[in-house]
C-alpha cells in the first residue's frame, strides 16, 4: 500500500460492523500520512467518521453492502465521504438540532453525536440517488506551523 500522494485521495471500503472500527482508525492514520494532514487532525476525523458510520450500521439494517469511506485533501481543506449503498435515504443534514443548554431531563435521546459532527466540520452534506446516501464533510486544515510542502 505504501503511502501515496495523489490529488484523487484515498478510498477503501469496510464490511458494515462496529468491528471495522479499528481497520477504519488504521486507514485514517494512513490516509492522513499520505495527504501530508497533520496528525492533530485524526482526533477530528474519527470522530465524524466513528459517528455517521456507526449510525449507517445500526440504522440502515435492511443493507449487507460495505461503507465506502475517501479521504482528500483540497485547498486546505480535508474532504471526508462516507458512502453507503443499498439503503433507504436518511439526511443527517436534516436531523433537529439539540439544545444542550436543557436539563437531560427534559432532552429526548439521541442526536449528539450529529450535533458534535456539526460542531467540528465546516460544512456537512447529504446526497441520495439510488438507494445509495453519500456524506460529505468538509474539515478546515490549520496552517503547518513551518509551512507546508
Amino acid at each position: 500500500m505504501g503511502n501515496q500522494r495523489e490529488e484523487s485521495g484515498l478510498e477503501r471500503s469496510f464490511p458494515r460492523c462496529i468491528d471495522a472500527l479499528d481497520g477504519i482508525f488504521r486507514f485514517v492514520a494512513e490516509a492522513l500520512a499520505g495527504l501530508s494532514v497533520n496528525s492533530a487532525h485524526e482526533f477530528t476525523v474519527n470522530l465524524v467518521v466513528e459517528e455517521l458510520f456507526t449510525n449507517m450500521v445500526k440504522y440502515s439494517l435492511e443493507s449487507k453492502r460495505e461503507i465506502s469511506l475517501r479521504i482528500d485533501r483540497q485547498n486546505g481543506r480535508l474532504l471526508v465521504c462516507l458512502t453507503d449503498f443499498d439503503v433507504n435515504e436518511f439526511d443527517v443534514t436534516k436531523a433537529p438540532e439539540i439544545d444542550i443548554h436543557r436539563p437531560l431531563s427534559e432532552r429526548s435521546p439521541g442526536g449528539l453525536g450529529i450535533h458534535l459532527v456539526r460542531r467540528v466540520t465546516e460544512s456537512l452534506s447529504y446526497r441520495y440517488e439510488n438507494r445509495t446516501s453519500t456524506i460529505e464533510m468538509m474539515i478546515r486544515l490549520e496552517p503547518e506551523p513551518r509551512g507546508t510542502e
